[in-house]
């Protein structure tokens, strides 16, 4: 299994995602998601080819999707570069 890093803390649980996503030496990339179909999706959507499924120490993304080769998802179509769309507006806070 990939080793891990913290990602995110939270007052009753701590977020463990695995490291590296992707593997040079296996030639394989990793995802994290909620479960098996997610993991089944992601290979749908995107055009991939899942190799297996393990399972994380983690209730919300509780397994990390394995597929074959470099496997990244596309840029977002999002335009960023007008700022944080999610921040609010000073007047509006």
């Amino acid at each position: 299994m990939a080793s891990s890093v913290l990602s995110k803390t939270t007052e009753d649980s701590i977020l463990i995602m695995p490291t590296p996503r992707y593997d040079e030496e296996k030639d394989e990339t990793r995802h994290a998601a909620a479960d098996e179909e997610c993991c089944e999706d992601m290979a749908d959507n995107q055009g991939w080819n899942l190799k297996q499924v393990d399972p994380l120490p983690n209730e919300v993304l509780s397994v990390d999707c394995v597929f074959e080769g470099y496997c990244e998802f596309p840029p977002s179509r999002i335009d960023l570069t007008q700022g944080d769309v999610t921040k609010e507006d000073d007047k509006d806070a």
